[in-house]
């Protein structure tokens, strides 16, 4: 689905879901470490799902910034699996102090998964 761009804006371009149907359970607001297959490969992520209130969002979304891959993800159907939950969904001072939180949970994410894969 396409998003506004604003991950893109801070470095991490995000791929924005469309749930296929309404009954899926989803995770409670907040930002986990994600597992997806895209192509046949294992890929990381961090996925946030909430309303993203430091860019003014006003309804709730999901959405993932894959680390180690950039290829494009438009119209292709992708399942995640939920592994770790980082942190809460919050609302940020500023779009730089956003970035560094990102930084921060994809630093958090490849720790983690260094120690548990």
């Amino acid at each position: 689905v396409k998003g506004k761009g604003i991950g893109k804006t801070l470095e991490f371009p995000t791929a924005n879901l469309h749930l296929k149907e309404d009954y899926k359970l989803i995770p409670k607001n907040g930002v986990y470490l994600v597992q997806s297959i895209i192509s046949g490969k294992k890929v990381f992520g961090l996925t946030n799902i909430g309303t993203n209130p430091t860019v003014g969002g006003t309804y709730k979304t999901i959405e993932t910034y894959f680390l180690d891959y950039s290829r494009d993800l438009y119209q292709k159907e992708i399942q995640l699996n939920f592994i770790k939950k980082i942190r809460e969904e919050k609302t940020f001072e500023s779009k730089d102090a956003l970035k560094n939180a990102i930084t921060k949970d994809e630093q958090f994410a490849r720790n983690y998964l260094n120690n548990n894969e």
